[in-house]
C-alpha cells in the first residue's frame, strides 16, 4: 500500500500549519521548508481549501493557515480527498469486473486489510500527529540526508 506523494505533502502541510497554531505561512516559505514542488503543494492547497481544512489570502501579506482544529482533522479524511483509488485489484471496482466476484473471498481478504490500514488513521487527528512539536521541529534537510 501506498500513498501519493500529493497525500503526503498535504499531511505535511496540516502539520505544519498547526504547529504554527493559527500564523499565515506562505506557499514559499513552505516549499523553502522542504514540504515538497511548488506545483504539488499550491495543488494540495487548492484541495485542502476546498475541503475547509485551511483558508487563504492573496498578496503582498498573503498566505495560508489552519482554517479549521486540527483536533477536528481526522487523517482519513485527508488521505480520502487525495487518494480516490484504493481498487487493490479489478474486481473490487466492481460486480462487472470478474465471473467470480459472488463468491471470491480473496476480495473479503483485501477489504480486511484495506481497513485494517484505515483504522488508525480514523483515530487520529492532526493535532495528534504534532503532539508535543513547536516551532523548532522544522529542521531544514541537506542532501545526502534522509
Amino acid at each position: 500500500m501506498r500513498l501519493t506523494e500529493r497525500t503526503d505533502i498535504a499531511v505535511r502541510i496540516l502539520m505544519h500549519l498547526a504547529i504554527l497554531r493559527g500564523r499565515k505561512i506562505s506557499i514559499d516559505d513552505l516549499v523553502d521548508n522542504y514540504i515538497g514542488h511548488r506545483s504539488q503543494v499550491i495543488a494540495a492547497v487548492q484541495e485542502l481549501r476546498k475541503a475547509g481544512m485551511i483558508a487563504s489570502s492573496t498578496g503582498r501579506n498573503g498566505g495560508i493557515w489552519l482554517y479549521k482544529n486540527p483536533r477536528d482533522i481526522v487523517l482519513y479524511d485527508v488521505v480520502q480527498i487525495f487518494e480516490t483509488d484504493f481498487f487493490l485489484v479489478k474486481c473490487l471496482a466492481g460486480r462487472n469486473s470478474c465471473h467470480l466476484f459472488r463468491t471470491c473471498r480473496f476480495k473479503a481478504v483485501l477489504d480486511d486489510s484495506l481497513e485494517g490500514f484505515f483504522d488508525p488513521m480514523k483515530k487520529t487527528t492532526i493535532s495528534n500527529l504534532v503532539e508535543g512539536m513547536d516551532i523548532h521541529s522544522f529542521e531544514p534537510q541537506t542532501a545526502g540526508k534522509a
